[in-house]
C-alpha cells in the first residue's frame, strides 16, 4: 500500500475532486495494478485501452478487479469516426487514405491522446511499455501548447526522506526527458513551469535554482554559463509577466542550491541558494543522468515525467517505472486537471473542445 506523505496529500485532494485518467497501455501489469488502485481509492474514473479479453486476462493474473474501470478497445471505440475526421484535418494528413488513418488510430497512445484532446478524459499517463517518442509525438502534434512554451519540457517530483532538503523533502526537477539542448528561453520556460507546478501541487511559493557547474561566476565565463545566466533573467521576467510568484536564481551549483552551509560561502544574499525546491538542469544529459542516479543510488521516490507546456495534463512515464510511480504520477496528473487553467493564469486559457 502506498503510504508516502506526498501521495497521501494528493489523494486527499483528489477524493474531493475526482478526475478521469486514461492509461493506453491497458495490458501492462504495473499499469493494470496502479489503475485499479486509482479507481478503488476513489481518485477518479479510469479508462484502460486494449483488447478487452487481454486486459481482463492481465487483471486476473494480477489478482485485481476492474469493477470501477472502463476497458475500451480503440479499434471499436464509439468516437472512432470523430477521431478519424479530426485526424484528416491535421496538416500533412489531408491526402491520407481512410484505411491508413484507421490503422494509425488503432495505436492506443494516439487514441488516448485524442480522448484527452476532446475532453473525454481529464489526463493521460503513458510510457511504461513504450519508447518516449511514441508517447511524445502524438501529444506534441495533437495537444496545443501554452503560449510561453516554444517547446514542451518535463518535470520529475522527488520525495526525499531527508526533510531538510527542498520543501520538507519535496523537490521538483526538470528537464530530464524532452529537450536535449535547451536555449535560454526554453530553460526559462522550464523554470517557470516548475514553479507553477510546485504552486499547484502544494499551494506554496517556489524557490527555483538554475543549475550549472559554476556559482555566480566561480568558473570561467563561457557559452554554457552565459546560457544559464541569461535563462535566469528571462525566467524572472516571464514569471512576473504571467503572474507566477516565485524566487528564481542562477547560475548555482547543486550544493550551493541545496546546502545552506555551502550557500553561505558561495552565494551570499541569494533568496534561493541553500533553500531551493525546484532544480533546472542546463541540458537533457545532466538532468537525465542526475535523476537516473538518484533512482539507482538514493532512497528517494520519484514521480515523472510530468509534461510542462501542454494545455492539458499528461505524463510520459519511464519504462522502468513501478506500480507506485504509475499510481503517484496518475494522482499528480489528476490533481493538475482539477484547476489546470489556474496553473498558468493567462487570458487564453484552455478551451473545451467538446463536453463529454
Amino acid at each position: 500500500m502506498h503510504t508516502g506523505t506526498f501521495f497521501l496529500s494528493l489523494a486527499e485532494k483528489l477524493v474531493r475532486h475526482p478526475k478521469r485518467i486514461v492509461f493506453p497501455e491497458g495490458t501492462n501489469p504495473q499499469v493494470v495494478r496502479a489503475a485499479a488502485r486509482y479507481a478503488h481509492l476513489r481518485l477518479g474514473p479510469v479508462v484502460l485501452l486494449g483488447k478487452p479479453d487481454l486486459v481482463k486476462k492481465q487483471a486476473k493474473m494480477q489478482k485485481v478487479d476492474l469493477d470501477r474501470v472502463m476497458v475500451l478497445d480503440p479499434v471499436h471505440g464509439q468516437d472512432r469516426q470523430l477521431f478519424i475526421d479530426h485526424f484528416r484535418t491535421q496538416p500533412g494528413n489531408e491526402k491520407l487514405k481512410v484505411r491508413l488513418i484507421e490503422d494509425r488510430l488503432s495505436d492506443p497512445i494516439l487514441y488516448a491522446t485524442l480522448m484527452l484532446r476532446f475532453n473525454q478524459v481529464d489526463g493521460l499517463v503513458a510510457g511504461v511499455g513504450a519508447y518516449s517518442g511514441s508517447v511524445l509525438r502524438p501529444l506534441i502534434k495533437m495537444i496545443p501548447r501554452l503560449p510561453q512554451f516554444s517547446r514542451i519540457s518535463s518535470a520529475t517530483i522527488l520525495e526525499c526522506p531527508d526533510k531538510t532538503i527542498g520543501d520538507g523533502g519535496l523537490l521538483i526537477a526538470g528537464d530530464a526527458a524532452v529537450v536535449p539542448t535547451p536555449k535560454p528561453e526554453e530553460l526559462a520556460a522550464t523554470a517557470v513551469g516548475l514553479a507553477a507546478l510546485k504552486l499547484q501541487l502544494t499551494g506554496r511559493r517556489a524557490r527555483v535554482a538554475l543549475l550549472s557547474y559554476s556559482t555566480k561566476g566561480s568558473a570561467a565565463v563561457n557559452e554554457e554559463t552565459k546560457k544559464v545566466i541569461e535563462a535566469t533573467k528571462k525566467a524572472q521576467i516571464l514569471a512576473a509577466k504571467i503572474g507566477i510568484k516565485a524566487d528564481i536564481d542562477g547560475e548555482l551549483q547543486i550544493d550551493a542550491a541545496l546546502n545552506p552551509a555551502k550557500a553561505k560561502l558561495k552565494a551570499v544574499g541569494s533568496a534561493v541558494a541553500g533553500r531551493a525546491d525546484c532544480l533546472v538542469f542546463p541540458d537533457l544529459s545532466a538532468g537525465n543522468i542526475a535523476i537516473k542516479s538518484i533512482q539507482q543510488f538514493g532512497n528517494v521516490r520519484t514521480y515523472g515525467n510530468i509534461l510542462l507546456g501542454l494545455r492539458l495534463p499528461a505524463a510520459e512515464i519511464s519504462r522502468g517505472a513501478d506500480e507506485e510511480e504509475v499510481l503517484g504520477v496518475a494522482a499528480i496528473v489528476g490533481l493538475l486537471a482539477v484547476e489546470y487553467r489556474k496553473l498558468y493564469p493567462e487570458p487564453n486559457a484552455p478551451e473545451s473542445v467538446r463536453t463529454h
